[in-house]
């Protein structure tokens, strides 16, 4: 270790994790020195549009910094753009139909790629021009990192990382990734245009329909196979899912369309999935987890988190990787 990196060690370090959802903004604050916490703290902030930060947030934001040298800001990226593909070679991005040029990808331990649109990536940038941004999260890695901390064994099975915006999922086998999905539950949409409605350019709409080619389904192909599910479940006027809101409706749907496109699509290595680990950040009705047992047969378990806790145990180890 160098003389930099022990002094870093020796300095409060200070991370601030951030949520940014439809309309509120989740700030989680901890301080670390010597690798220990010594402070935390959690604060929201309503907003009325996820295109603009308020001022209140801005200068919360800056005042904090202010206070520490030493401070890393993280956000945990919510927005459909994204996505994780098994393996890390070149030839990947092709096969699975992903635009190489419009993307920002990471390699995980050799094992699988995420990436996240050149799009999404500037757009989070502008928001936060005035505040900086020192990380961008991927939601495949917060839900990796929960994989990998409770070290499961080697099965077949289906991870989901459950927040107030996204769904996301990853099918493993121990550590191998088989197939992953994310999806924007906060509103009802088509799967391809979400979080791109307002982009200005046609051509952020082309490199989305790109890089959704992974799934291998256009926007009418994919609205005939959720109207097949919909025959299927009658989801709205069934009874027994009548307790649900439509964001539940939405993840049951959507956790459907992406079971089918799995066992279907032969780019994926389809193993039989029979157990589910859910990490839970935004209170899932009881009732989801006995349509996916009942309905799905699936053996389900589910863990309630605090998504920013973990947001920032990442970071930490990113930051102290270096010291």
């Amino acid at each position: 270790m160098g003389l930099f990196g022990s002094v870093k060690k020796r300095l409060t370090i200070q991370l601030i994790g951030i949520c940014l959802e439809e309309d509120g903004c989740n700030i989680q604050v901890e301080r670390f020195k010597n690798s220990k916490m010594t402070y935390s703290n959690r604060k929201s902030f309503l907003i009325e549009s996820k295109e603009v930060l308020s001022k209140e947030i801005i200068n919360y934001l800056n005042i904090l910094q202010g206070e520490h040298e030493q401070t890393y800001v993280v956000l945990f990226l919510n927005t459909l753009g994204q996505g994780a593909i098994p393996g890390c070679d070149e030839g990947i991005y092709e096969k699975f139909g992903v635009d190489k040029n419009g993307i920002k990808s990471v390699c995980i331990d050799n094992r699988f790629t995420i990436y996240a649109s050149l799009i999404d990536i500037n757009w989070a940038d502008k928001i936060f021009k005035k505040v900086g941004l020192d990380f961008i999260f991927s939601p495949f890695l917060i839900l990796n990192a929960y994989i990998d901390k409770n070290n499961d064994t080697k099965e077949v099975k289906l991870y989901i990382l459950n927040t107030n915006n996204g769904l996301t999922m990853m099918v493993k086998n121990g550590r191998k990734l088989l197939y992953a999905s994310f999806f924007n539950v906060a509103k009802e949409q088509d799967l391809l245009l979400e979080d791109f409605e307002n982009t200005e350019t046609q051509s952020a709409v082309n490199l989305e329909e790109e890089l959704f080619d992974e799934f291998d389904i256009d926007s009418d192909e994919t609205n005939d196979d959720m109207q097949e599910l919909d025959d299927e479940i009658d989801y709205e006027n069934n009874s027994e899912y009548s307790s649900l809101s439509g964001k539940d409706l939405r993840f049951v749907k959507y956790l459907d369309a992406s079971l089918k496109e799995f066992y279907d699509n032969d780019l994926y290595d389809s193993q039989f999935v029979t157990k589910v680990k859910i990490y839970d950040d935004a209170g899932m009705h009881k009732d989801v987890i006995k349509y996916i047992e009942n309905d799905l047969l699936l053996d389900t378990s589910a863990e309630n988190i605090n998504l920013l806790n973990m947001v920032i145990e990442v970071a930490k180890e990113e930051v102290l990787s270096y010291a």
